[in-house]
């Protein structure tokens, strides 16, 4: 007699079918399927932080001035762009020997770069010692003490600048933390740190190079909504009614004026052994001065009108 093999228990529920595991496990090159993205490759869109671009050109306008009078010579220096990148890749691109200062910008927290290409640097400095400017090909030269000196001269002649061009955004102080030649030693973070890099391009003589500012995106947090807008501000509404009513007001405001007749110097000693009677002498004075507060308005001459003391205004008396 057959016996029938016992029935096998149905399978424990899964959560995706076989369908979904097999399509996950798929190459995923359909569309709609997984795609990689290279985050690396995300740069900053200089429309995305126009204020920015704006300071970058108002810098360069002001700073070609001061450094064409630092050389006695005229210097050319543009805005270029604005560009994101990471700390590694920074680090790779930079010359070595470099012309690198590391700088507080107060009173931001944390430090910035002021990169400058040691051909230019050279070029610079030998402009300003009375050179030509053609500088020289000898690329250690970029790290003799003289460079460093006219590096530090330099950013400190730019540093009104500076902060003039971010004045609309801060009111930042740009100070000079240290000098570095070796990008390795550079404090730029952890590899994969983002940075913005404003880039300048300038010339001088037969001689064109690169000035950038590098500046953490953490050291801008703080400011990056305001970087983000276009500076504009509406212009104030003109407000015609309130012209006439403000101009009569001040017609009738109440004013003390003061003259000072004569003045007197004498010492100390002398003053304390003063006793009533006695005769401190004074000259009169040519001409006496108008007062509101301090502020001097007119000039006149000492007299007398109908029996009062007075001030009679003279011509061109004005203060």
């Amino acid at each position: 007699m057959s016996q029938e093999a016992p029935a096998e228990a149905p399978a424990e529920s899964s959560d995706i079918s076989q369908e979904e595991v097999s399509a996950l496990l798929g190459s995923g090159a359909t569309e709609g399927g997984v795609r990689p993205f290279d985050f690396s490759a995300n740069r900053i869109n200089r429309n995305q932080l126009p204020l920015l671009q704006l300071i970058g050109k108002t810098f360069a306008e002001r700073a070609k001035t001061t450094l064409s009078a630092l050389v006695s010579r005229e210097v050319a220096l543009e805005f270029t762009s604005i560009d994101a990148t990471k700390s590694a890749e920074l680090a790779a691109s930079l010359p070595l020997p470099g012309s690198v200062a590391v700088v507080r910008l107060k009173p931001l927290a944390g430090v910035a770069l002021m990169c400058i290409e040691p051909g230019l640097l050279l070029a610079l400095m030998d402009g300003f010692f009375g050179g030509s400017g053609r500088g020289s090909a000898d690329g250690l030269a970029a790290v003799a003490p003289a460079t460093q000196r006219f590096l530090a001269l330099a950013l400190r002649s730019l540093s009104a600048d500076f902060t003039a061009a971010w004045t609309p955004v801060a009111p930042l102080e740009l100070e000079l933390v240290k000098q570095e030649t070796n990008p390795r030693l550079l404090p730029l973070g952890n590899p994969q740190d983002a940075l913005t890099v404003v880039r300048f391009t300038a010339e001088f003589a037969s001689v064109a190079g690169r000035l950038d500012w590098v500046l953490p995106d953490t050291l801008l947090a703080p400011l990056r909504e305001a970087l983000s807008t276009d500076g504009g501000k509406s212009p104030a509404a003109k407000q015609d009614s309130w012209a006439p009513a403000i101009g009569s007001a001040l017609q009738e405001a109440q004013i003390e004026v003061r003259a000072v007749l004569a003045q007197a110097h004498i010492s100390l000693g002398e003053l304390v052994r003063l006793a009533p009677g006695d005769i401190i002498p004074i000259e009169p004075p040519q001409d006496v001065t108008l007062l509101a507060g301090e502020v001097a308005l007119r000039r006149g001459r000492f007299g007398v009108s109908q029996g009062r003391n007075a001030l009679k205004i003279i011509p061109g008396g004005q203060e």
